[in-house]
């Protein structure tokens, strides 16, 4: 994993690898230029190509489909709830009252429903097409599988400066590499209250380091390296290369700190993308801008996480907060990447890990989980937009018709970037293991 914090092995006086060799945030050490171009003629650093993106927005908790995308408007109040739908520029498309800026553009975008998933309260699923619960695994089945983001990385990697997977959130146990390995682990850049100028410090050598006592710094580590690396079985050391490899480059190039430096954009798209809202502790739309600059440098896979869709509890207050906001980031995004010409190379998945009950609790204002039926919103990738897939029954309870998937999503997916996702890679036992179970495309969309 890639991060501007966290521990290093320590020397016997206590003092770590990091400590000794620091050159800003990010330590460098045991790499030489032999290694270097090792690393890249496996393909663990790259070399530059042409690529396809994909942004992929977690609404965490699980929002309500009646209340957003899957309207049910001829159902008792008990089930329509409070929220009236709005034509959008889709025959026969209606939304939320509340998303009035994608009702303009839904040509731009896909409108699943009858999304069906497995409900448990984490991101895995969403990430990497695999339900399971963190912490609750039994470590003799193995069932954990590496995120979308990590096979990609190890697929296609990425280009040469730039980081294949940023996680733009801080939740650090859904999008695991497991058996892809440490080399293949996102980017993580988050500063919760989004002071982009503190990390962006980091991405830089330290004040007094010249690159020529980097040069000297590294090769007195490496004169101290004698690892027998021929003899890790599993590969480890080649992953901890991997980072130092990619750390070095970091460090070294310019191109990452500028594709994380949000000073660059004018003050007018800022304020497109949306500004701080009591719906969240920090600015939605801002990581919506960042993931944007990230995918435009040259990243293949980008992770975003939105908490608080968990309405137990005032289900109508909650998401009359946070859909306006989401609206607004969403929209901002389509037009900046339609006119930038991306729209065909970054796919947007948006989505959470289960719809809501289609009955309000009452008593709580509240809907409870439902993983029976749910939505999920797909745009850009070259697929075909403007329609709606999928369908829940009257009352939202139920798929009708064919149910769709995580699975099928991230599938849809993999074909945007051009990766088959029956392609396999050996686990940990080296047992050949396939990228999906379920490896269907949506196939209205391609």
């Amino acid at each position: 994993m890639f991060s501007f914090f966290g521990q290093s092995p320590k020397f016997c006086d206590g003092r770590s690898r990091r400590a000794f060799l620091k050159v800003g945030a990010l330590g460098v050490g045991g790499l030489t230029l032999p290694n270097l171009l090792r690393l890249r003629a496996e393909g663990t650093v790259p070399a530059e190509k042409t690529h396809k993106s994909v942004i992929m927005v977690f609404l965490s908790g699980g929002p309500s489909h009646i209340d957003s995308y899957d309207m049910k408007p001829d159902q008792p109040s008990d089930i329509r709830g409070e929220f009236k739908p709005i034509r959008t520029n889709v025959p026969g498309l209606d939304i939320c009252e509340l998303m009035p800026r994608q009702a303009k553009m839904c040509d731009k975008l896909a409108v699943l429903r009858g999304v069906r998933t497995v409900g448990n309260h984490t991101g895995n699923e969403f990430f990497s097409g695999f339900p399971y619960e963190q912490g609750k695994l039994d470590a003799k089945t193995n069932d954990q599988k590496p995120a979308f983001g990590c096979i990609v990385s190890k697929m296609q990697g990425g280009q040469t400066e730039m980081p294949p997977y940023v996680s733009l959130h801080d939740v650090d146990t859904w999008e695991l590499p497991v058996y892809t390995g440490k080399a293949h682990a996102p980017f993580r850049y988050f500063n919760r209250g989004l002071k982009y100028k503190e990390p962006i410090d980091n991405l830089r050598l330290a004040t007094g380091m010249t690159r020529e006592r980097l040069a000297d710094r590294k090769a007195l580590l490496g004169s101290y390296d004698t690892l027998r690396r021929d003899i890790d079985a599993n590969r480890t050391f080649d992953g901890l290369d991997a980072f130092q490899a990619k750390a070095l480059e970091i460090v070294l190039s310019g191109k990452v700190r500028d594709a994380f430096d949000m000073s660059k954009e004018p003050d007018k798209l800022h304020e497109s993308y949306g500004k701080k809202s009591i719906a969240f502790d920090f600015v939605p739309g801002a990581l919506f801008l960042q993931a944007r600059r990230l995918v435009e440098a040259g990243v293949s896979v980008v992770g975003i996480n939105l908490p608080g869709w968990d309405t137990h509890v005032d289900n109508f207050k909650v998401m009359g907060q946070q859909l306006p906001v989401v609206d607004q980031a969403l929209c901002a995004l389509l037009s900046d990447l339609h006119d930038r010409g991306l729209d065909k190379d970054v796919t947007i998945l948006m989505a959470g890990e289960m719809g809501r009950d289609p009955r309000v609790n009452k008593e709580k204002a509240g809907r409870e989980h439902w993983p029976q039926a749910g939505i999920a919103v797909i745009a850009g990738g070259g697929l075909k937009m403007g329609q709606v897939v999928g369908a829940s029954d009257a009352r939202g309870a139920e798929v009708r018709g064919k149910a769709i998937t995580p699975q099928m999503m991230l599938a849809t997916l993999y074909h945007t970037l051009g990766i088959d996702p029956a392609t396999t890679i050996p686990d940990h036992n080296g047992r050949p293991m396939y990228l999906l179970d379920e490896r269907e495309k949506i196939e209205e969309l391609v």
